[in-house]
C-alpha cells in the first residue's frame, strides 16, 4: 500500500504515542486490568436490483443485479477507564455489477478493499475534569444524521474523517469542536488522499429529556484553493452552516403519543466569488398508538433551498452539509438535500418484538425550478436554466421490512447479533424530469443479512 509521506507521519505518531501510553499506565496498581484489547466486528451481505437508474445517474434503461459485501473488524485497546486507542479495518466490495470501480475514478462508494477505515486515540477525561480530546481517523455522527452523519447504507460509508475533535461534557451541555478533513475511499489504494476542502464545526447537545432534546451546530467548509467555480468567477470556498434540531414526544395518553422533530438550518459566506444564501427546514410529527403491533403514522416535511437565479452572483443552494441521506429523502437515493421539496407520510408497525415493517410516500419537487435536480452524490444530475420543465420531480414508494432474529444461548456466544432486511421501492418521474430527459419508471429491491460479532 501506498501513503503520503503525511499520512505516514500521522500514523507512525499514532502508534508512539499508543505505545508510550501502554506503559505509562501499566505501571499503576490501581489499573491492574488494563490495557485490555476487546475485539468486535461485523459482517454484511446484501443483494440489489436495480432497474432504470444507478448510483451515478437515472434512466439509463437498463438492469443491475449485483451482491454487495462488507467486512469490519474493529480492536479496541482500553489502556484504561477513560482512555483507549481503536482501530478499525475495512472490506468493502462489489460483486457481479454492470459497473466496476473504473466507473469512479476520484471515489468509490462500492469498493474499499481491506484498508483502515479508523483508527484513533480518546482521551475522555482530560486531568480528570469534563474535556476529553478524540484524535485520528474516525467517524462522526450526532442527533439524527442530517447535519453529520456516517451514511452507513453506503457499502463504503459516505463519510469518515482525518480529525481532532475536542470536546467539554458536563450535565448541562455536550459540546463538541472539530477540525477535519474527508477522506477518500480508494478501492484499491490505501486511503490517504482527502476531499479539496477542510471542515470546522462546533455541535451542542443540551440535556435531554422525553419532551424536547435540543442539538445546537455551526460547520464551516473551506477550500482555500482559490480554485472554487462560481457564477461571478472562481475563489475560495467559505460556506457557514448555522441551526438547531430539536424533537420529543407529547401528548402523552393511555391511547398513545405523538412525536416530534425538527431541523433548521441556514447559510452564509461565499462560494467562489458568489454571495452565499442557502436555507434548509425538516419538520416531522407522529403519533404512536399504544395498542397491539405498537402503530406509528407519520407525516414529514423537507425545503432545502435552491437557486432562483443562476446568473445574478448570488448562490441560494443549500449544501446538504456531512448529512447521510439514504433513509430522508426516498430510498433509492435519487436525491439530496440541496434545491428539494420532499413531501412525505408512512406507516410502521411491530408484528412481533423483533420485527418492524414500515411504508413510505414521497412527492419531490424542486425548490427552485431554474436550479438543477441534485443526486445522492449531491451534483446535478439534470438543469433546465429557463424553468420551463417545471418543478415536479416526481413521487416514491418505499416499503422495508426488518427482523432481528433471536439467537440461543449457543449462538450469542459468537454473535451478537443477527438481522435480516429486504425493500422494494418504486419511482414515478414527474413531469420535469419526463421533460429533460430518459424518463420512465424505477425499481429498486434488496435483501439483506448483517451480522455483528
Amino acid at each position: 500500500m501506498k501513503m503520503t509521506t503525511r499520512k505516514t507521519c500521522f500514523y507512525v505518531a499514532l502508534a508512539v504515542v499508543t505505545v508510550a501510553a501502554s506503559h505509562s499506565f501499566a505501571g499503576e496498581e490501581e489499573q491492574e486490568p488494563f490495557p485490555d484489547l476487546r475485539l468486535s466486528g461485523s459482517l454484511r451481505l446484501r443483494y440489489e436490483h436495480q432497474d432504470n437508474y444507478n448510483i451515478k445517474r437515472y434512466g439509463i434503461g437498463q438492469k443491475d443485479d449485483f451482491l454487495l459485501t462488507r467486512l469490519r473488524l474493529n480492536f479496541d485497546l482500553m489502556l484504561r477507564e477513560d482512555f483507549h486507542a481503536f482501530a478499525q479495518l475495512q472490506d468493502a466490495r462489489l460483486h457481479y455489477s454492470d459497473l466496476s470501480r473504473h466507473d469512479f475514478p476520484k471515489s468509490c462508494p462500492y469498493e474499499n478493499r481491506l484498508d483502515l477505515r479508523q483508527a484513533y486515540i480518546e482521551h475522555k477525561k482530560l486531568w480528570g475534569g469534563p474535556f476529553g480530546l478524540k484524535l485520528g481517523r474516525q467517524a462522526i455522527n450526532y442527533g439524527d444524521n442530517r447535519i453529520w452523519g456516517p451514511g452507513d447504507w453506503g457499502n463504503a460509508g459516505r463519510y469518515t474523517w482525518d480529525a481532532a475533535k475536542l470536546y467539554y461534557h458536563t450535565d448541562f451541555i455536550h459540546l463538541d469542536a472539530i477540525a477535519a478533513e474527508q477522506v477518500l475511499y480508494d478501492p484499491i489504494k490505501f486511503d490517504g488522499s482527502h476531499y479539496p476542502y477542510k471542515v470546522f464545526g462546533l455541535y451542542g447537545q443540551l440535556p435531554r429529556s422525553k419532551a424536547a432534546s435540543v442539538d445546537l451546530f455551526w460547520v464551516l467548509k473551506r477550500d482555500a484553493h482559490h480554485n472554487v467555480s462560481g457564477e461571478s468567477g472562481a475563489d475560495d470556498l467559505n460556506r457557514h452552516t448555522i441551526g438547531a434540531g430539536v424533537k420529543g414526544e407529547f401528548g402523552v395518553t393511555e391511547f398513545g403519543n405523538f412525536d416530534y422533530a425538527a431541523t433548521a438550518a441556514g447559510q452564509l459566506g461565499n462560494e467562489g466569488k458568489d454571495d452565499v444564501r442557502a436555507y434548509a427546514l425538516v419538520t416531522e410529527i407522529g403519533y404512536t398508538f399504544k395498542r397491539r403491533f405498537s402503530p406509528r403514522i407519520y407525516a414529514a416535511y423537507t425545503h432545502a433551498s435552491g437557486d432562483s437565479d443562476p446568473t445574478d452572483g448570488r448562490n441560494e443552494t443549500f449544501d446538504g452539509v456531512n448529512g447521510a441521506v439514504d433513509k430522508y429523502y426516498g430510498r433509492m437515493n435519487l436525491f439530496s438535500l440541496k434545491n428539494l421539496i420532499d413531501y412525505q407520510c408512512g406507516f410502521s408497525i411491530k408484528p412481533a418484538q423483533r420485527m418492524k415493517l414500515s411504508a413510505d410516500y414521497h412527492v419531490f419537487q424542486l425548490a427552485e425550478r431554474k436550479d438543477a435536480w441534485y443526486y445522492c452524490n449531491c451534483k446535478p444530475q439534470r438543469r433546465d436554466n429557463t424553468g420551463a420543465s417545471g418543478r415536479n420531480l416526481g413521487q416514491e414508494i418505499d416499503v422495508i421490512a426488518k427482523w432481528q432474529v433471536p439467537l440461543g444461548k449457543s449462538m450469542k456466544k459468537a454473535i451478537k447479533k443477527l438481522e435480516l432486511m429486504a425493500g422494494y421501492a418504486y419511482f414515478v418521474p414527474g413531469s420535469f424530469i419526463q421533460r429533460t430527459g430518459p424518463a420512465g419508471d424505477a425499481n429498486w429491491g434488496f435483501v439483506q443479512v448483517a451480522a455483528w460479532f
